[in-house]
């Protein structure tokens, strides 16, 4: 293969690399000859596809690279990545358990197969397949975001929180580390380092109206007027209404009727408050924020 051409392969890996798929996409369009079915051709073009959530045509890209130069890790572990996005997970375990028949010990591979498991429900499953890949690779991020992704699922919100910054620390700038880390904060009452932690990873992604959503509903819990509300977000609104009640007749047990009452007026007024405060306040950051 000539330098112009082997540059041009460089090139493309380096764009993927650095987070431009698209610049990718253009180099490799210009390839030609044997230099158009290079493994990295395949490889660059199918994940930088996956990247820009075009994953059917990564699909039959990589699945093209894969008859074409048999099994490759790299290539088995973005092809498994890009079927789960469809949503085709028996598709994708068996990418990832291809892999790992070649690899067992493929942190990558060990990551993507978890995060099926997540997919389908699988929570313990995916948290095994998570520790067994930090026993191969104990600093890295994806590990800390792939274990801050399972407290999720199971519902260990300061495990996520604290998984969640060390993913941060890893990579400040990555906006996947930004929403499990303003997630997280949300969920423990820190909403807001949440809103900060979303706003930045909207930023960055000002195509992703997921992340808008989220900054801006994180925006609205940071509002003045929702100061109030904060148990309902700290704690399950259930256990809220359960504790208030429990107050009110254990004041009335308690032969103090009149406290009760007043206790009583008082939670009905802050229900009528958690009702119509949170809608006007929706509505006011919408329309600062053009929605």
């Amino acid at each position: 293969m000539n330098e112009p051409i082997e540059a041009r392969l460089q090139m493309a890996g380096h764009w993927l690399r650095i987070g431009h798929p698209e610049r990718t996409l253009d180099e490799l369009q210009g390839l030609w000859g044997d230099a158009a079915v290079d493994y990295r051709a395949f490889l660059f073009r199918g994940a930088a596809l996956h990247a820009l959530d075009r994953n059917v045509e990564a699909i039959d890209v990589l699945r093209d690279g894969l008859a074409q130069h048999g099994p490759f890790l790299p290539m088995l572990q973005v092809l498994g990545s890009s079927l789960r996005a469809e949503g085709r997970l028996p598709e994708a375990e068996a990418a990832f358990l291809q892999g790992l028949s070649l690899d067992p010990n493929d942190p990558d591979l060990l990551i993507g197969y978890a995060h099926v498991c997540l997919a389908a429900g699988q929570a313990e499953k995916a948290s095994a397949l998570v520790e067994r890949a930090a026993s191969h690779a104990p600093e890295s991020a994806a590990v800390s975001a792939a274990r801050a992704q399972v407290a999720f699922a199971l519902g260990k919100d300061r495990d996520m929180h604290r998984h969640s910054t060390e993913a941060l620390a890893h990579d400040p700038e990555d906006p996947g580390a930004r929403a499990l880390h303003g997630t997280s904060s949300m969920l423990t009452g820190a909403s807001r380092s949440g809103y900060t932690s979303f706003a930045s990873a909207a930023a960055s992604q000002p195509g992703d109206p997921d992340l808008r959503a989220a900054a801006r509903e994180a925006k609205l819990m940071n509002h003045p007027l929702m100061r109030p509300l904060r148990p309902f977000q700290r704690f399950n609104p259930l256990v809220v209404w359960i504790a208030a009640v429990a107050v009110i007749y254990g004041l009335r047990l308690a032969g103090l009727a009149p406290l009760a009452v007043v206790v009583a007026i008082g939670w009905f007024g802050f229900c009528i408050y958690s009702w119509v405060a949170p809608p006007l306040v929706r509505r006011w950051i919408n329309r600062k924020w053009g929605a």
